[in-house]
């Protein structure tokens, strides 16, 4: 204490203190995080076996295209294909039980609302992403408990509600939606499925107005589903940390042009890729029952004896389902450390200088 190795500057020592003292808080925060997923899984656990309750928010799942969103209100009934389904009769059945009408009839299976339900339930307000991207962004972004992420473009908040449960417990998505009409509606479905804890709900104009001063250097990942991206990427830089990670979905490959320009105007980025994710799905079934032939006379034979030709044996077939997915092109980018942005504009400014020098 008190002594330097020598050739060791003091600065250099205080940097490395800082280091340090930002590690323990991460790995306070890291440890918080885990003892709060401990608990949230308990809780989990627990209320699967009591079931909704009067005014909860149920996925009724009948078929791979009919699934049903349903809020649970004592006294309703809710009429499908299926047949008249009183809540009543839902109320406090364990997640998973296969519910009939009164009046029997097929079942459907009462699941709980999870991100993938509610993607495949929820009412298209817009074209919306579908698993096979939310899935790749959500990695792309690192979205994980504590973070926070911005979305600009909630649409119908089919990502909005993937992102709630990555950044759960302990992070925050804040969403911002254009159009006024469709952020109220959107504002009600979060309320309706419980993620008003998580999400934060905003009519705003992030081309324009960018994301509000409260996130300058506060946001750990940003996703834009919008139709120009390029305009949001310098309100984005207000915003993200240090290695940040920004994504974009585009479905025309002209928009991912002009938005990696942008990203590589002066090396503010790095690290830029495009993915495009393509799914399908495959469902196996029982093949039909064979058909019964006709025996049929053995040629040459003079007694007038038939022979029965065997029958084919039932197995599986297997199909190919329709796809459930809106094509397009994510863009991911990582925001450039400052230092690398302070030697990216001197080597720009550089070469501008040796462009403009008269030629000896």
């Amino acid at each position: 204490r008190g002594r330097l190795l020598p050739g060791v500057a003091p600065s250099a020592v205080r940097s490395a203190a800082a280091a340090c003292a930002c590690a323990h808080a991460r790995m306070a925060d890291d440890a918080s995080a885990s003892v709060a997923v401990v608990k949230a899984s308990a809780a989990e656990e627990e209320s699967s076996h009591t079931g909704p309750s009067d005014g909860d928010y149920i996925v009724l799942w009948g078929s791979y295209t009919q699934i049903f969103g349903v809020v649970l209100n004592s006294g309703t009934i809710t009429n499908n294909r299926f047949g008249n389904f009183h809540h009543d009769d839902l109320i406090g059945r364990p997640w998973g039980s296969k519910v009939r009408s009164r009046k029997g009839g097929a079942w459907l299976a009462m699941l709980r609302p999870s991100p993938e339900m509610l993607t495949q339930s929820l009412v298209h307000r817009t074209q919306i992403i579908y698993h096979a991207d939310i899935s790749l962004l959500l990695t792309l972004l690192d979205a994980q408990p504590g973070k926070i992420i911005c979305e600009a473009g909630t649409g119908s908040g089919s990502v909005s509600s993937s992102f709630a449960r990555a950044l759960r417990p302990g992070g925050k998505l804040f969403t911002f939606e254009f159009h006024a009409e469709r952020q109220k509606q959107a504002q009600a479905d979060f309320e309706r499925y419980g993620l008003t804890d998580m999400i934060v709900s905003q009519h705003g104009d992030v081309c324009m107005n960018g994301f509000g001063q409260e996130l300058d250097d506060s946001v750990d990942g940003i996703f834009l589903d919008l139709p120009m991206p390029w305009l949001a990427i310098p309100h984005a830089d207000r915003c993200l940390v240090e290695g940040g990670r920004i994504v974009t979905f585009s479905p025309c490959i002209e928009q991912i042009d002009k938005t990696a320009v942008e990203l590589r105007r002066d090396g503010r980025y790095c690290d830029v890729r495009m993915f495009e994710t393509l799914a399908v799905n495959w469902g196996v079934k029982g093949d039909a029952p064979p058909k019964k032939r006709r025996a049929v006379a053995a040629p040459g034979s003079g007694d007038g004896s038939a022979e029965a030709t065997p029958a084919d044996q039932s197995g599986w077939l297997s199909y190919q389902m329709p796809m459930r997915s809106h094509t397009g092109y994510l863009l991911v980018a990582r925001r450039a450390p400052l230092d690398e942005v302070a030697a990216a504009a001197e080597l720009a400014t550089v070469a501008a200088d040796t462009a403009a020098a008269p030629s000896a």
